[in-house]
């Protein structure tokens, strides 16, 4: 009788063991959000948003993307009055380096459109960051939209600089996740007319790795303009750090549709089966000359031949499963 009891057991703790599933249904857009960070919790359940305003950083926890609110409830980190960076906080990214986790952000003195990258450091993205460290000017009058990501055991930080007539997007290997090594190199500038809607920009950038393939996905043309969409630069092998390495798709990979525009500055998360999916902005069709309100999205991502594809974003409902 024993060796029936055996395997028994272990069928009901496997099963016990075994996460329980639920389905979100969510239309887009979803609620308010501009640069948004959505970031799968490592260790449990769940997800962490950050975000901002002008005057700090905020953190929200859901079980899925979907049940966000972005009700500036939760503030993380603030603004220090007559400080260089008082104001205009923008784009918040959170990273886990080492086992701490690192926020990256821009800010100004609000005195002057002059945008200039900081890094927090914290123990829990719902609990206060500090330690503030300056990333440095970067030969650019602004600097922006700072991502960093791993790649053969080294670290490396992307952003966007702003020079005299546009923005283009940088490329640096960083000493540390508080400093960058040596002088980043520019590895796209505006070149075809779907960067150039209003403003020749590109700017948000995301890197992503599958297959031994490393692709930065990037925000192009002005963020108050329908017409702002993501590109995407695929390193083609050699040194990351030679331009040439980094071819740009002569297309957008996502553009707006319907009553869903401005389709930019996104990033990836995952759901409880391992998917992919990006998180993005978007707003309502607008006729540019004011800025629009701008919301959170969701896309799922399909892969060939380890590139991210993007079927046309729609409002119909799409549904997104969660560990519960």
């Amino acid at each position: 009788m024993k060796r029936f009891l055996i395997p028994l057991l272990l069928l009901t703790l496997c099963g016990a063991a075994q996460a329980d599933f639920g389905v979100s249904k969510f239309t887009n857009p979803i609620c308010g959000a501009a640069d948004p960070c959505i970031v799968k919790c490592p260790e449990g359940k769940g997800y962490w948003y950050v975000y901002s305003s002008n005057t700090g950083i905020y953190s929200e926890y859901a079980l899925t993307p979907a049940d966000f609110k972005h009700d500036y409830l939760n503030k993380i980190f603030g603004a220090k009055p007559g400080s260089d960076y008082a104001d205009e906080f923008w784009a918040p990214e959170l990273h886990r380096l080492g086992g701490k986790w690192y926020i990256y952000f821009t800010a100004s003195s609000g005195e002057a459109a002059i945008h200039r990258m900081y890094v927090v450091s914290g123990d829990d993205p719902m609990k206060p960051f500090g330690d503030i460290k300056c990333m440095g000017d970067c030969d650019g009058d602004n600097a922006i939209d700072q991502t960093v990501f791993e790649y053969k055991g080294k670290l490396y930080t992307s952003f966007s600089a702003r020079v005299s007539d546009h923005q283009k997007l940088m490329l640096g290997e960083m000493a540390s996740p508080w400093e960058i090594k040596g002088k980043p190199v520019c590895i796209s500038h505006p070149e075809y007319e779907w960067e150039k809607a209003c403003w020749p920009i590109n700017e948000g950038p995301w890197a992503v790795e599958r297959g031994g393939k490393l692709c930065i996905l990037f925000s192009a043309s002005a963020a108050n303009m329908d017409e702002y969409c993501t590109g995407i630069l695929t390193f083609a092998g050699g040194d990351i750090m030679d331009p040439k390495n980094w071819k740009k798709h002569p297309e957008p990979i996502l553009k707006g549709q319907g009553n869903i525009q401005g389709t930019g500055h996104g990033m990836f998360t995952q759901d409880a089966d391992g998917n992919d999916w990006f998180v993005f902005h978007c707003n309502r069709p607008h006729d540019g000359k004011v800025w629009a309100a701008r919301f959170l999205g969701l896309q799922p991502v399909v892969w060939i031949d380890d590139i991210p594809h993007f079927s046309p974003v729609v409002e119909k409902p799409k549904y997104f499963k969660y560990e519960k």
